[in-house]
């Protein structure tokens, strides 16, 4: 009988590499120089086969993992955006890409061992950092400082070990709470009188909600317009047309996320005397 390795697996599953053992089976009929020989060059194929076997074992291994609920904070705070890799490798010596927009415009850009700060978008300039100690450990989380509305939306967070890479994704909200609507009456020559709803400052869109003196909601007659400033808060401006009779309009915004509410009501008689709450 010849010499020979044979696989044998201790799962009751699918069989795999990696619960499979190498055994011998016993050799007979060899003189002892071939028997030596035969072991020699088996023994060195037992070699070969067990040294890939940690290599396929581990390949495609991890992943990156972001953060399944949004960051929501207020302007100028110091936000955590949460990313690591899973399990838990260094990513010392790997390349680690915080992104927005375009990948070529990095949020946070990390390779070599340095932050490659040159190539950042000039928007996070002096405001973006990375922990050297959480590197070291998996935790490619950035830390964005002094937040604006411009920073709202998903970022991707992306890491590269020299042959694969692999991303996860956070998203940032930033809310802020606008001022107490002012409402008011507009009447143009030939137009029909509105009543006039205001208010700025509002990060992300508000909603606008009208009521008659009834309660009754009457948005669905209204028109309401928003637009951005320069440092990226909304403002919106709500009107409804009215007829000459005594009413009571109360105008609503109210954030999409949960905070206050502001309210406006403004008193109708019928000679137009205007009351406003």
């Amino acid at each position: 009988m010849d010499c020979a390795f044979s696989f044998y697996s201790h799962s009751r599953e699918t069989p795999s590499i990696e619960n499979k053992t190498l055994t011998l089976r016993s050799c007979v009929g060899l003189t002892p120089f071939k028997r030596e020989m035969k072991m020699r060059f088996l023994g060195r194929t037992c070699l070969i086969v067990l040294s890939l076997l940690p290599a396929v074992s581990t390949q495609d291994a991890w992943t990156v993992i972001g953060f399944d609920q949004p960051v929501i904070a207020e302007p100028g705070d110091d936000v955590i955006l949460p990313c690591h890799i899973s399990p838990r490798l260094s990513a010392v010596d790997m390349e680690v890409r915080w992104f927005k927009d375009a990948f070529e415009k990095p949020v946070h850009l990390y390779s070599f061992q340095e932050n490659l700060l040159e190539t950042q978008d000039s928007e996070y300039w002096g405001r973006t950092a990375l922990s050297p100690e959480a590197l070291q450990r998996g935790d490619i989380s950035l830390k964005l400082r002094k937040l604006r509305p411009s920073d709202r939306g998903v970022y991707t967070c992306l890491a590269y070990d020299g042959s694969r890479y692999e991303e996860g994704q956070t998203e940032v909200i930033v809310a802020a709470l606008g001022t107490q609507p002012s409402i008011s009456m507009d009447s143009t020559q030939g137009e029909q009188t509105r009543v006039v709803c205001r208010s700025e400052g509002w990060s992300p869109e508000p909603e606008v909600i009208w009521r008659d003196r009834d309660g009754n909601d009457v948005t669905s007659l209204s028109n309401t317009t928003v637009q951005r400033d320069s440092q990226g808060f909304l403002s919106v401006s709500s009107y409804i047309k009215i007829k000459q009779q005594s009413n009571v309009f109360s105008c609503l915004v109210r954030s999409k996320i949960p905070k206050p509410d502001w309210e406006s009501k403004l008193h109708i008689s019928s000679e137009y005397h205007m009351f406003v709450d």
